[in-house]
């Protein structure tokens, strides 16, 4: 019989399972060949920890079907985190609405739904929607949470690097939820958490570097690289709403002028055609046009900067097509390197009104410590579930808000829009 390493040896490997465990957390299903090139392992230590870590059922293993071109593929292993490991939480706090989404560590969505509420609603009643919506969403799906991972929360404006500066919305978010549910709370701005979502889980899916670009009633971005979303120093690494395409331009509440966020943003081209989003008439093609010209020249420094692999655009903007887009990519072309331009793919976003929850889940399973998927037998299969948080029998009965959407197809109230704008 083996006996297990010590001393040194021992140290090494469990740093090798700590890699093993950290891409599948970041990055969803994987290949033994993509794990190769994800922690940089050699084949035949990677065997062996997926061994281990299989026979600690740490991990489970699929086969998928995959596709040649000659017809038939052949089955093509996948090894993922158990999913009974744990659950993260995303929630997104924003402009027009309040979305609750739970995830397994296996990055399998196990129960998502949404609130609206009005734009003035303050972040504390914001919060209190959440707290029902968790409460609501766990009784329905009878999940418990206590193997809560963590809480990753998006909410509206910026969000800085700078802990000793006081933010009060961010602050209120993650005293309460922390006192709540005592497990790690992320805060971060609602744009960048969908940026990180498309790159895990959407149209910048498998690869190691994505630009977003979020086109609403605001312009945001985000950047992500190696599948982590990159902060800056400040914290606004990515915020490509606020580059100024006019030095005379209008002021900024960002503080500076002519930022791209005032002439792209939803409400500034509503004002000059208030059935932009339709693209029915001339007119209408006229401002996408120029919006999308101006899109493309600040895609083009951006990516002359960063040279990702894939622009994501996504927002209410991005669903008027070709108008938006192929003056946007006219320009980009027209403004990018070479280089740049040969190996950057522009794409519309793949993800819903979910993004950013499902962005604040990626963000738990990024920051959080792996051990805890380090052996499933460490955790009871079937924990109580925690005694509820307060909330009415019915969300209908909360006032102002109407319930929308609940993951498979569920819902409180019938014949209400399955959408919200944030």
């Amino acid at each position: 019989m083996g006996t297990e390493p010590s001393g040194p040896l021992r140290l090494l490997r469990e740093t090798h399972e700590e890699r093993v465990l950290t891409a599948l957390r970041t990055r969803g299903a994987l290949t033994r060949a993509q794990l190769v090139e994800q922690t940089n392992l050699s084949r035949a230590t990677l065997s062996s920890i997926v061994q281990t870590l299989l026979g600690r059922q740490a991990l489970t293993e699929t086969s998928e079907e995959a596709t040649t071109g000659r017809g038939r593929g052949r089955p093509v292993s996948m090894l993922t985190l158990n999913p009974a490991g744990g659950l993260a939480l995303g929630m997104d706090l924003g402009h027009r609405g309040v979305q609750v989404t739970i995830a397994n560590v296996a990055h399998e969505v196990v129960a998502s739904g949404a609130v609206a509420c009005a734009e003035r609603t303050p972040p504390a009643r914001r919060l209190e929607l959440a707290l029902d919506l968790v409460d609501d969403l766990t009784s329905r799906h009878e999940i418990s949470l206590a193997a809560l991972a963590g809480i990753g929360v998006g909410i509206v404006g910026p969000v800085t690097a700078d802990k000793s500066r006081p933010e009060p919305d961010a602050d209120l978010v993650h005293d309460t939820l922390g006192a709540r549910f005592g497990v790690p709370v992320v805060v971060d701005n609602n744009t960048r958490l969908a940026a990180l979502a498309e790159a895990v889980w959407g149209a910048g899916a498998g690869v190691s570097s994505a630009l977003y670009l979020r086109l609403s009633y605001g312009v945001g971005g985000g950047l992500v690289l190696g599948g982590r979303l990159f902060a800056g120093a400040g914290g606004a690494a990515g915020e490509l709403g606020h580059i100024s395409v006019d030095r005379d331009g209008p002021a900024c509440q960002c503080g500076g002028r002519g930022c791209l966020e005032r002439y792209v943003s939803l409400t500034t081209l509503q004002e000059r055609c208030p059935d932009v989003l339709e693209a029915r008439d001339a007119g209408a093609h006229e401002v996408l046009a120029e919006a999308g010209a101006r899109i493309g020249e600040v895609l083009a420094a951006a990516c002359n900067t960063v040279n990702p692999e894939v622009v994501v655009v996504g927002g209410e903007l991005a669903d008027t097509g070709d108008h938006l887009f192929a003056p946007l990519r006219a320009a980009f072309g027209r403004y990018t390197h070479s280089q740049v331009r040969r190996t950057a793919r522009i794409t519309r976003a793949a993800l819903g009104p979910d993004a950013a929850a499902r962005g604040g889940i990626a963000l738990v399973l990024t920051t959080t410590p792996p051990e805890a998927s380090r052996d499933i037998r460490r955790h009871d299969r079937h924990p109580p579930r925690p005694a509820p948080h307060h909330r009415p029998d019915d969300l209908r009965a909360l006032p102002g808000v109407r319930v929308l959407r609940q993951h498979r197809g569920r819902r409180v109230r019938r014949g209400l829009a399955a959408r919200i704008r944030r």
